[in-house]
């Protein structure tokens, strides 16, 4: 084998060892996709690869710091992003957030990493005595290349969620989800669903779900079901004037909104779904307000 390949193959790998650290934090930051992957959201996992990944990465390939300073902060990086993540996502007894609601966390820890950045530069300057001249061009490389990348990938995800999260009353709002009422038990049959049947300005939406008795009972029957089935699932359903009613406050970290449920006792009133559903049909309102 030439002497040139020989001594490019031992950079390469003196280059990878001494860099072990940094490789280990790279895939902790992408590993972060497996967090929304258990909920079977593999699209939205990709998303949380692509921020993790970056966020710990710029880091990890930016900090001119040792190796127990850079995996020290690097940790914490993947840390609190997962733990954004487990607060979002598993309120106990609320409403889960929108996947949005982490995201902006983690767009965040962007932030402080742009921060730490710039401070790790202060301490540790270029021109340290102790840096030849290739190892500090790389350096400068890594560090501009990191910086570059967190900036526009918070300028540009923060300007879309000031979009998709503006609202008129400073809350954000989320359509209610097949989830908060499905799955129906065995004696029930789903008949339809719009998750944003009627909708207004601002993000406001009622979901609509038409259910009906699996083995033919009649309306009462079916409501009483309904309502049964709707408390184990943390609606405190409750009548009044011939209609439940019930209210769940949303988790999370940002400022959501709760969601409402309704549905009639009795016959449902002509004018609330058109075209009429079946006689002996229930339809569960859900809206956003």
């Amino acid at each position: 084998m030439p002497t040139t390949t020989v001594m490019i193959l031992g950079f390469i790998v003196v280059m990878v060892a001494g860099n072990s650290w940094r490789w280990w934090l790279t895939a902790g930051g992408a590993a972060l996709a497996l967090l929304p992957l258990g909920q079977g959201a593999s699209v939205v996992a990709v998303v949380a690869a692509i921020c993790g990944l970056i966020v710990v990465s710029a880091w990890a390939w930016g900090t001119r710091s040792g190796r127990a300073v850079g995996v020290a902060v690097g940790v914490v990086f993947i840390a609190g992003q997962a733990a954004a993540f487990a607060i979002s996502q598993w309120p106990r007894s609320l409403l889960a957030a929108p996947w949005l609601d982490w995201f902006a966390v983690w767009l965040l820890a962007g932030v402080l990493c742009l921060a730490a950045l710039v401070i790790d530069r202060s301490l540790h300057p270029f021109s340290a005595p102790h840096l030849d001249g290739g190892n500090r061009t790389a350096g400068k490389v890594q560090w501009v290349a990191s910086i570059a990348t967190l900036v526009t990938v918070v300028v540009l995800c923060g300007c879309g969620l000031g979009v998709v999260g503006f609202d008129g009353d400073g809350r954000l709002r989320f359509p209610a989800r097949e989830d908060e009422v499905l799955p129906l038990p065995a004696s029930l049959r789903l008949v339809s669903v719009d998750t944003c049947a009627d909708g207004g300005s601002s993000g406001n939406c009622t979901a609509e779900f038409v259910v009906m008795a699996a083995d033919g009972a009649d309306r009462t029957t079916t409501v009483t079901r309904l309502v049964e089935h709707l408390r184990n699932r943390g609606w405190p359903l409750q009548p009044e004037n011939g209609v439940y009613r019930g209210s769940r406050e949303a988790g999370g970290i940002l400022n959501w909104t709760g969601h409402h449920m309704w549905l009639y006792a009795d016959v449902e009133p002509a004018s609330e779904l058109p075209p009429a559903p079946p006689p002996d049909a229930v339809v569960i309102y859900v809206d956003n307000l």
